[in-house]
C-alpha cells in the first residue's frame, strides 16, 4: 500500500472512527442517565416517538377535542374540569383553558406558570412540541375552538419537560468532552501507527547512511515494502552496491598504480644499474683493451635503447589510458593490409628461422575502419611477444582471417610454450608477465599486450587469447565491418 493511500485511509478513519465511537458512547450514556431510553420518548414530539400506539396523554387530548366539538358547555364547566384531575395526575400533565385571552381554568401544578407566554389562539398543535414558558420547558398540546357566543377558547395540555432540559444541559458538555477525547485519542493512535510505519524505515535509511558516511559499505538494507519508502530503500541499496563496486574499482586502480610504479622503478633501475657498472668499469680502467671497451660501450647503448623503448611504451600507455592519443581512421581492406605488412616482416622472420603462414578466403569481405599505424603497433606487439617466447626448433606463426556478417576476425597463432591457465585472465594487464623473472631475454616491458588491447578497443573491437601449454598461443582480434562501423558511428 502506498503512503498516499495510507494517509487517505487514515484521514477517513480519523473522521469515521470518532463518529462511530461517539454514537455508541452517547447511546450508553443515555441509558445510564435515563435508566430506560423509552422515557426520553415521552418528551419528544410524536413524529420522533418510536411507539407504534398512541400514548395516554394523546388519547386524553383527543377525548378533550371531541368534547369541545360535541358538548363545549360541559367542557367549560368547572366541576367537569376538576373531575379531570385524577386523569391528569396519572398522565403527569396539567391543563390550562384560556378564554378570550384570559385564563379560565388551570390546574394546581401550573399555578406558577407565566400564562402570558402561552402560544396565541390559532397556533393549534395536535402533536407534542417543546416550548419555553418562563424559565421552564413544557411539552404542549394545544386545541383552539369557538363557543356559540363567539368566544375564542384555547385548551393546553402541558407536561413539565424540565427533566429533558436538565438532561440536555448535563449531557451535552459530557458528550462534547467525550467527542473531543475520542477525536484526540483516535487521531493520536492513527498518527502514531501511520508515522511509525513511515519513521521506522526512514530510521533504517538513516542508519545505513551513517554506515556509508563512516566508510562501511557492507551494511545492506532490504526493501520489504512496495510503497514510496520501499522504492527509496531499493534505490538506496542499489546506490550502496554501486558505491561498493566503485570503491573496489578505485582500490584496484590504486593497487594497479602502486604496482605500476613498482614495475617502472624495477624496469628502469635495472638498466641504469648496469649502465653505471659499465661506465665505472671504463672509468676505472677495467676495460683495458679496445675490444673490451667497445663491448662495454655497446652494452651501455643497448641498455639505453631498452630504456628508451620502455619510456616510449610508458608514454603511449599513459596517453591511451587518458584517451589523448589521436587516431586517424580510414577504410582499409585488412587482407591487403596484412599481405603488405607480412611482406615487410618476412625478411626478419627468416633471419629468426620462423615460418609464416597466412590463411584467408579469397572472396571474403574484409573491409574495416582502422588507423594504419596504430594497428601496425598492435600486430608488432603481438608478434614480438610470440617470438620472444618461442622455444621449439621449428618456429611457426599462423595468421588467418575469417569474415562473418558483422565482423572480421584476425587470428595470430604460434607454436610456443603456451601460457599457464591461471595466468590467462591477467595476460592483458599492464606489466604482467606469465614468466615472472622479468628477464629481458624472455620478456619485454609487460605493456605490449595491454597497449594492443587498448588500441583495439579504440577501434570498437575486441581481443581475446587462447593458450595450451606445450602447444602454443592464439590471439584473436575482432573488428566490425566497415558498414557496421558506420552504423555505430551514426
Amino acid at each position: 500500500m502506498s503512503i498516499k493511500l495510507r494517509l487517505i485511509l487514515s484521514n477517513i478513519a480519523m473522521i469515521t472512527v470518532p463518529i462511530i465511537l461517539f454514537l455508541i458512547t452517547s447511546f450508553l450514556l443515555m441509558i445510564v442517565f435515563l435508566g430506560d431510553i423509552r422515557e426520553m420518548a415521552t418528551f419528544l414530539p410524536e413524529s420522533h416517538n418510536y411507539h407504534k400506539t398512541k400514548q395516554e396523554d394523546t388519547i386524553f387530548f383527543l377525548e378533550l377535542k371531541e368534547k369541545s366539538a360535541v358538548n363545549p358547555v360541559e367542557l367549560m364547566s368547572k366541576e367537569y374540569l376538576k373531575s379531570l384531575n385524577n386523569v391528569l395526575s396519572e398522565i403527569e400533565s396539567g391543563l390550562i383553558i384560556r378564554k378570550n385571552d384570559e385564563v379560565y381554568y388551570l390546574t394546581r401544578e401550573l399555578e406558577n406558570i407565566r400564562t402570558d407566554e402561552l402560544p396565541e389562539f390559532g397556533t393549534e398543535k395536535s402533536f407534542r412540541s417543546l416550548e419555553e414558558i418562563g424559565e421552564q420547558t413544557f411539552a404542549i398540546k394545544q386545541h383552539d375552538f369557538f363557543l356559540k357566543d363567539g368566544s375564542k377558547v384555547s385548551l393546553f395540555l402541558m407536561r413539565d419537560a424540565s427533566p429533558w432540559n436538565q438532561f440536555v444541559r448535563t449531557f451535552f458538555p459530557i458528550l462534547f468532552g467525550l467527542c473531543l477525547l475520542i477525536l484526540i485519542a483516535t487521531n493520536g493512535l492513527l498518527t502514531y501507527f501511520v508515522s511509525k510505519s513511515i519513521i521506522k524505515p526512514i530510521n533504517q535509511l538513516k542508519k545505513a547512511a551513517h554506515f556509508i558516511k563512516n566508510g562501511n559499505l557492507e551494511h545492506s538494507i532490504s526493501a520489504a515494502r512496495n510503497d514510496e519508502i520501499g522504492q527509496l530503500t531499493q534505490a538506496f541499496e542499489e546506490m550502496r552496491i554501486q558505491l561498493k563496486e566503485s570503491h573496489e574499482i578505485q582500490k584496484q586502480y590504486e593497487d594497479n598504480r602502486k604496482e605500476l610504479i613498482a614495475h617502472i622503478s624495477h624496469d628502469l633501475k635495472t638498466p641504469i644499474t648496469s649502465i653505471k657498472g659499465y661506465v665505472e668499469g671504463i672509468r676505472d680502467g677495467v676495460a683495458d683493451t679496445p675490444e673490451k671497451k667497445a663491448r662495454y660501450i655497446q652494452t651501455i647503448y643497448t641498455k639505453a635503447v631498452d630504456m628508451d623503448h620502455l619510456i616510449d611504451e610508458l608514454f603511449l600507455f599513459s596517453k591511451l589510458d587518458l584517451g589523448k592519443v589521436p587516431f586517424e581512421f580510414e577504410r582499409i581492406d585488412i587482407k591487403d593490409y596484412l599481405t603488405d605488412y607480412f611482406e615487410e616482416l618476412s625478411f626478419d622472420l627468416r633471419k629468426q628461422h620462423v615460418e609464416l603462414h597466412f590463411q584467408f578466403a579469397p572472396l571474403g569481405h574484409y573491409q574495416v575502419v582502422a588507423d594504419r599505424e596504430k594497428f601496425k603497433r598492435v600486430l608488432a606487439n603481438i608478434i614480438n611477444n610470440s617470438l620472444k617466447y618461442m622455444d621449439k626448433d621449428k618456429k611457426e606463426l599462423i595468421i588467418s582471417i575469417d569474415s562473418t556478417d558483422e565482423d572480421v576476425e584476425i587470428s595470430i597463432a604460434d607454436n610456443g610454450p603456451g601460457i599457464p591457465e591461471d595466468s590467462i585472465p591477467f595476460i592483458f594487464n599492464q606489466f604482467y608477465r606469465a614468466e615472472q623473472s622479468r628477464n629481458k631475454l624472455t620478456g619485454g616491458s609487460g605493456l605490449g599486450l595491454s597497449i594492443a588491447k587498448m588500441i583495439i578497443e579504440e577501434h570498437n573491437g575486441m581481443i581475446r587469447l587462447e593458450s595450451t601449454l606445450t602447444v602454443g598461443t592464439k590471439i584473436t582480434i575482432i573488428l566490425p565491418h566497415h558498414s557496421c562501423s558506420e552504423e555505430a558511428t551514426s
